[in-house]
């Protein structure tokens, strides 16, 4: 049993009060488990419950079924992390499209009376009408 499956199992084992341990090292590496006066007694909407809980978590990652990874654990491989990054002097979230009038949280603003170009937080429409810009600083010089 691999290394995220055992983890997967001490999780189970814990939402249902049952003592886990894992013995042994390598190859032959196993989980033990231990019922107690507070293990929970089986009942089948608790336990699908749990199961859900446990698959959404862990087993199911982008479409691929639990140890499908290439080292054997869900999801494995690895991760584009240049498509995130952002490069110095560039504004955070500035190529991002305005709030569709879909987002709930605009349409609790405008269910209040905000409408688009209105400011936020001060009387008579003297507030803040843009949004606060962060630009990018990946250097340390000038911190601290």
């Amino acid at each position: 049993m691999g290394a995220n499956q055992r983890k997967v199992l001490h999780e189970v084992a814990n939402w249902f009060k049952i003592k886990s341990k894992s013995t042994g090292s390598g190859d032959q590496r196993r989980p033990v488990l231990h019922r107690t006066r507070n293990t929970v007694k089986f009942a089948e909407p608790h336990f699908e419950q749990a199961m859900a809980l446990m698959q959404r978590r862990n087993m199911q990652r982008s479409g691929r079924p639990f140890g499908s990874g290439p080292r054997g654990g869900a999801g494995g491989g690895r991760v584009d992390h240049a498509a995130v990054t952002v490069r110095d002097g560039e504004v955070v979230g500035g190529s991002a499209p305005e709030i569709g009038s879909a987002n709930k949280g605009r349409r609790l603003l405008e269910k209040m009376g905000w409408s688009n170009g209105d400011a936020l937080g001060a009387m008579d429409n003297k507030g803040r009408t843009e949004p606060i810009e962060h630009i990018v600083k990946r250097s340390k010089a000038g911190l601290g």
